[in-house]
């Protein structure tokens, strides 16, 4: 975790607002800074598989739904990634032998991805790996606890959605 004196002094700042607003600041900055800290402790148990978490995900996606084709477009939407944020991703899964990138039959400007044979031993190998973490972390939480968290993940979403449209 960051530093708590990091955000004193981003809460210091804020002379002019009114305490309870600092607040409630702070306790937004902590959890955007844990937030962070999960993604990273994530990523580094990928990165023991030698993959960021984004590359394992478009691994499963591909290994997962293996009878559609998806365009590196459709990928980016499963994923929450940028498109070029994307195509840094392939190219990196590609020069792993994972994935191939073909043309599409129909339209030669599109390219569809596909896994390689190496891709989908990866994936056979560590995807029910992947699962049992997953379930491992899910455990660790009373169902009543999950369904609140996924409520307020919901909810925060929905707001941080309706900010990003203003």
């Amino acid at each position: 975790m960051k530093d708590q004196r990091y955000t004193d002094i981003i809460i210091e700042s804020l002379k002019e607002w009114p305490d309870k607003d600092k607040k409630i600041v702070r306790e937004g900055l902590f959890l955007l800074d844990l937030h962070r800290e999960i993604e990273m402790v994530t990523d580094i148990i990928g990165s023991k598989l030698g993959l960021h978490v984004r590359q394992i995900e478009i691994l499963e996606i591909l290994y997962n739904h293996h009878e559609i084709e998806l365009t590196p477009a459709q990928l980016a939407d499963e994923v929450h990634l940028t498109r070029s944020t994307m195509t840094g991703n392939l190219d990196s899964l590609q020069k792993k032998g994972f994935i191939k990138r073909e043309s599409h039959p129909n339209d030669r400007r599109m390219l569809l991805i596909t896994l390689t044979q190496e891709g989908i031993d990866f994936c056979k190998k560590t995807m029910p790996m992947r699962y049992a973490h997953v379930l491992r972390v899910m455990k660790g939480m009373s169902g009543d606890e999950r369904k609140n968290l996924r409520g307020i993940y919901e909810k925060l979403l929905g707001i941080i959605r309706e900010i990003s449209e203003e």
